[in-house]
């Protein structure tokens, strides 16, 4: 996803590892390349001509990579495809990573330019593992998830699924209204034995996934459970359990759905804020640089 032709994705992690290494590689060395042509000293102070140039630079691409926060807010605007915006977001945060350090001099200042580059590092590592995430899950996802649900909806579903487990129970031990004379398919013990395994294993795991603790949520430990269950149930019950197996097994899928949706978006919550932190510094760096310039 936007790195390129690579269809592996191995290929695609190796490509976004290959680039951020070459890239701030190559910009360091031009930067030193520079210094041993006479062109400035070496390390470059931030205060010096070509210290303020990057500190220009990168604050340029830092304001950019913050422009895609409102043109995804207002998206009616129709301001430039997405995946254009994206690529750019992505090509300009891994060229302002070699910027960034040789405008700090290879090393750490004052505090709050200490700060600001700190935060600048996890922001562009941030995103860089998100990057990696978006290559290799959503395959994976497609893999082992062949009946992948609306992420929001697992839980709903999962309440659904439940309402239709006891149903299907009920009818089994409960004589059809038409036929006054007719006895329960499952009675007694069995009856018992069943509605032991719809209410404390396989309801609780169709509700709440692996949250609730069942042992259904291991499908070594779940094939055991229902094993044992059509052993103690009559013949005629093989139908309704294969359903109930079906249903957990559709519930598993989702619970390994959900935990991959959680990797793929989950970085977000640590590359948004720190990303408003780094800028709001970013500022406060650039004033006060000024100020003292």
């Amino acid at each position: 996803m936007l790195v390129g032709k690579t269809s592996s994705v191995r290929g695609r992690v190796a490509a976004i590892l290959f680039a951020t290494t070459a890239i701030t590689v190559v910009g360091v060395a031009l930067a030193a390349l520079g210094a041993a042509l006479g062109l400035w000293v070496w390390p470059p102070e931030p205060s010096s001509p070509l210290g303020v140039t990057l500190g220009v630079v990168a604050g340029a691409i830092v304001f950019f990579e913050m422009a895609l926060l409102p043109r995804k807010k207002y998206r009616g605007l129709r301001l430039g495809n997405t995946r254009v915006w994206m690529r750019w977001h992505i090509r300009l945060g891994l060229v302002c990573l070699p910027v960034v350090i040789v405008h700090a001099g290879l090393g750490f200042g004052g505090p709050l330019s200490t700060a600001t580059f700190v935060l600048f590092l996890l922001v562009t590592f941030s995103g860089i593992w998100g990057l990696l995430m978006q290559q290799w899950l959503p395959q994976r996802i497609l893999a082992q998830v062949p009946q992948e649900t609306i992420a929001s909806q697992i839980d709903y579903v999962g309440e659904y699924h439940a309402q239709e487990a006891s149903r299907l129970v009920q009818a089994l031990v409960t004589a059809p209204p038409e036929a006054e004379s007719a006895e329960p398919a499952v009675v007694g013990a069995q009856a018992a034995e069943l509605f032991a395994f719809l209410n404390q294993l396989l309801l609780p795991y169709l509700e709440f996934g692996r949250r609730s603790g069942s042992p259904l949520a291991s499908l070594t430990e779940a094939e055991q459970r229902f094993i044992r269950l059509r052993a103690a149930v009559p013949e005629v019950t093989v139908p309704v359990i294969e359903r109930l197996r079906n249903l957990a097994d559709l519930r598993r899928q989702w619970d390994a759905q959900a935990r991959m949706h959680f990797w793929l978006h989950n970085w977000l919550l640590v590359h948004l804020p720190l990303s408003v932190a780094m800028t709001t510094l970013m500022v406060l760096h650039a004033v006060k640089a000024l100020k003292y310039w």
